[in-house]
Order: C-alpha cells, then structure tokens, then sequence
C-alpha cells in the first residue's frame, strides 16, 4: 500500500470513526417511548410539515417547562445520570427526553431509532425513501445516484445481482463519468468482477479524457493496456473526484419540508459512501519516472521523460479537486527527487487539510443542531462548486487567523 493511500484509508478511518462516536452517544441517550416530551412545535408538526430552520431552529424554540434554561445533549458518560435531555434538531427545535440507561443499540436502525414518530428514525427511513424515489424518476446519472443510496439485503443473493445489473445499466447508460466510477459498487456482486471494472474504466476514459484518474486507473486495473494508458495520463489536463458528488446529487432531491437535521442526516450516510472510492495506486507513474526514493533522483526511464513526469506531478498538486490528489502528487514528487524543503511543505499542507477534513462538520454536543446542519450544506456546496481543497485551505486559514493575535499578523 502506498504512502498516499494509507493516509487517505486513516482520515476515511478518521470520519467514520467521529460519526460512530456521534451515534454511541445518541444510542446511549435513547429512551423508550413513553415519557417523551416534545416542545410545542414539535408536537404540532409532524416532520413532513415541519417548519423551515429558519422559523423552527433550536435558536428560537421555547424551553420545555421541566428544563432549567437550555441544555445542550450531553456526553455519553453523563447519559446515566437521571434528569432530563434537551436535543437540538434542526428545523423542529429543542425537545427534551429522560435521561435512561439503555442496554445497547437498537437493532431496528441507527441512532434516530427511538426518538419518537415525528423527530426519529422512521422519519428518516421516510425521508430516504422519497429521496430514492425521486432520484430514481430522473436521468441515468440521477438513477445511478438513487441505487446508490438504496441498501440491498446481504443475505438475499438474487436482490444484490437485480441491483447490481440495474446500477450497471444505468450508469452505461448516462456515459456520465462520476456515474460510471460509483458503479464500480456493482461489480463485487456480478460473474466477473475484473472484467465488470475495466469495462466502467473504459467507459470513463471515453466520458472524460482530460482527467488523470481514469487513466491511472485504467493502468491499474489493466496493465497489458498500461501503454495506452498512459499515452492518455500524460495527455490529462486535470485530476476531479467530485469528492461530494453523491452528498450534493441527495441533498438536491431533498424536498423543502424536510427539516434541515434529517437532510443532514441523509447527506452523512451520503458522504460515507462518497469515501469509498480511493484514488488508485501511482504504479504505472512510479514505473516510469524512473527515480529512488531518498537517492534524489536518478533521471527518468526511458518510457517516461523528465519534463513529463514533473508535469504530472504538478498537475496532480496544482489542478487536483482533493487532499488525495495532493498526497499522490507529493508521493511522486518524492520519487522523481524533488527538494526536501518543497517536500516538507507539501507534508505540512496535507496535515493542516486533513484535519479540517476531520473537524469541519459535527459539533458533537449538538449534532443535528443547526450550526453544524448549516456549515454542513455550505461545505458540500463549496466542494460541489470548487473541488475539496479551496474550501478546506479557506477553513485553515480562517482558523489559523482566529488562533493568531491581532497585533501579531
């Protein structure tokens, strides 16, 4: 595994290990059915009628009578303790619960799963539902977007071979290539695995050819065709993930009477699977541009120039849409002798990035609240928009400006 693609599997890690940590503490606060309290609102308006964030956000809900005054969720080892819990949900308010021990999660789905019928897990399921529906009623690529979303049972063999051949044909069909890279789910599922996967690389090279990924990874899963591929690399003009593609697709579908906290909700299991698609392996590059690790350099092999492995170092660095393009353009800069100084940059940025790829989103104490929903939207939107890194480098500097004192900067 290289260097690159292990760093890129620890803040995938990372995520998924925040997101588990958010719900254990939801699970341990859950409490059974009776007792719940809601606000007013909140009794008033069931979620397919729930008030927009604006006129129904925790910032202007009334306190239930047995809170004194606004308390946020609290942590996990404080859940035991007896008393009331205030939740902050996005779009409906605050609505408060009894503390009560819980023996372990529920099994019936998550950590909405026992908040009652208006706020909780059903909700979401309804929310989910509606969404794939109207994705489903949308062009190939909309469809591809919608099976995506969709979960089949693992132990039903013939409901994962019907979903895997109808994800297949509609991402043929949409010659979209963000489209055809999420298909590659599909193909654990079909006869011939390998063969499923280069036909969707295939497929992307003739969509896209100005992006590197699908030329690297053409190289990758067909080496006899390694030539061609990297006839075509080297041809590239830019390196695109779309590292938000399906969060953005689920969130669009979203209709506007669905309060902002299941949105959120539907846009982190989004955001999960968008994650699941690592970069490939730099081989054929690491071939080719001859050069020892640690050596400085020793020229380039005879299938691939120096000017043109520097210029594709550079494009991965300097016209890539995610922190992955930077590790991999940094890997290859190491290979083919860059200085160690432009190397230790390069280490520092992708630290600094990594970590707002951490910390942007969940505000643990609040995790449905609106601050974290809205900063939530506004990131999947940058990215949408702008790729991965400007949003993120924005988030380090802003931070860093906050962490410097005035009369210093």
């Amino acid at each position: 595994m290289t260097r690159a693609m292990a760093r890129k599997l620890a803040v995938v890690a990372g995520i998924v290990g925040a997101m588990m940590a958010v719900g254990v503490t939801w699970w341990l606060l859950q409490p059974p059915r009776e007792g719940v309290k809601l606000h007013a609102q909140a009794q008033t308006f069931p979620w397919a009628r729930a008030p927009g964030h604006a006129a129904g956000s925790e910032e202007d809900a009334p306190d239930a009578s047995d809170v004194q005054g606004a308390l946020p969720a609290p942590t996990a080892s404080q859940s035991a303790t007896g008393g009331p819990v205030a939740f902050d949900l996005c779009g409906l308010g605050r609505i408060v619960v009894p503390r009560a021990a819980r023996n372990g999660p529920s099994r019936d789905g998550g950590p909405l799963a026992e908040l009652p019928a208006p706020v909780g897990r059903f909700a979401y399921q309804e929310v989910q539902a509606r969404v794939v529906q109207a994705l489903s009623s949308g062009d190939a690529r909309q469809r591809v977007a919608a099976r995506m979303l969709q979960s089949h049972p693992e132990d039903d063999p013939g409901a994962q071979i019907a979903w895997a051949r109808g994800l297949l044909t509609d991402a043929i069909a949409s010659r979209d290539a963000q489209a055809l890279r999420w298909a590659g789910a599909a193909c654990p599922f079909v006869d011939d695995e390998l063969q499923c996967r280069r036909q969707l690389v295939r497929a992307r090279v003739q969509a896209e050819p100005a992006n590197a990924l699908h030329w690297l990874e053409w190289a990758h899963e067909e080496p006899e065709a390694a030539d061609a591929a990297w006839a075509g690399l080297l041809r590239a003009h830019y390196w695109r993930e779309m590292p938000m593609g399906l969060a953005g697709a689920s969130l669009r579908a979203v209709t506007a009477d669905v309060p902002p906290y299941l949105q959120s909700t539907l846009a982190e299991e989004a955001m999960g699977r968008d994650a699941a698609f690592p970069g490939p392996p730099l081989d054929i590059a690491l071939e080719r541009c001859g050069g020892a690790r640690g050596s400085g350099g020793r020229g380039a092999a005879p299938s691939g120039s120096a000017a043109a492995c520097e210029r594709l170092a550079r494009l991965l660095i300097e016209r890539g849409d995610s922190v992955q393009a930077l590790m991999l353009g940094r890997e290859l800069g190491e290979h083919i002798g860059w200085p160690a100084e432009q190397l230790r940059r390069l280490d520092e940025e992708v630290g600094a990035l990594q970590k707002q790829e951490l910390h942007w989103s969940i505000d643990e104490r609040r995790p449905l609240g609106c601050e974290t929903v809205d900063r939530q939207r506004s990131h999947i939107t940058a990215v949408e928009l702008e790729g991965e890194l400007a949003p993120l480098r924005r988030n380090r500097d802003r931070d860093r400006d906050r962490a410097t004192p005035p009369g210093t900067r």
